[in-house]
């Protein structure tokens, strides 16, 4: 008898408490509170996430012109040296695929651009310069600006 009386006076006690009171909650919200210091650690990791991306893509299909093709290293050299100070502001190659040595310089995206380079090269080298597909460095502006639609995945 006495453990049939506990057992009721526990049903009647624990009849009354519910977990969640659903007649005061009639839009079914929840509320969230969070840190503002939160916002700002979301916006500086996608600010080192994007510095990330922007070093990794450095390499996009573009034009080079060459200068030079010969198997003699000395000659290739005097190009490239030549080509460095007539030319100070575009990059330059030396590149060596056996048995030949190659000079060629620029990073151009488009064949147009190549070829205005192209016409001042010829006044020094008159035979022997034209412009060959390559994969080109880039370097995107420190804003992130980047061409996007003009990389490409094909050879």
């Amino acid at each position: 008898m006495k453990k049939t009386g506990i057992s009721v006076i526990l049903f009647l006690f624990t009849a009354g408490v519910m977990a969640q009171d659903t007649a005061n909650d009639t839009l079914h919200n929840v509320s969230v509170n969070k840190d503002p210091r939160l916002n700002a650690l979301v916006k500086k990791n996608r600010e080192v996430n994007e510095d990330v991306y922007l070093k990794t893509l450095r390499n996009i299909q573009g034009f080079r012109l060459q200068v030079i093709n010969t198997n003699d290293r000395n000659t290739a050299l005097s190009v490239k040296t030549r080509m460095l100070s007539d030319f100070p502001e575009e990059k330059t190659y030396f590149i060596y695929h056996s048995p030949y040595f190659k000079i060629q310089m620029g990073n151009f995206r488009t064949r147009e651009d190549a070829e205005q380079l192209m016409q001042q090269v010829k006044k020094i080298y008159p035979s022997g310069v034209f412009i060959v597909p390559a994969k080109i460095e880039i370097k995107p502006s420190k804003d992130g600006e980047l061409i996007l639609d003009v990389i490409s995945d094909k050879p």
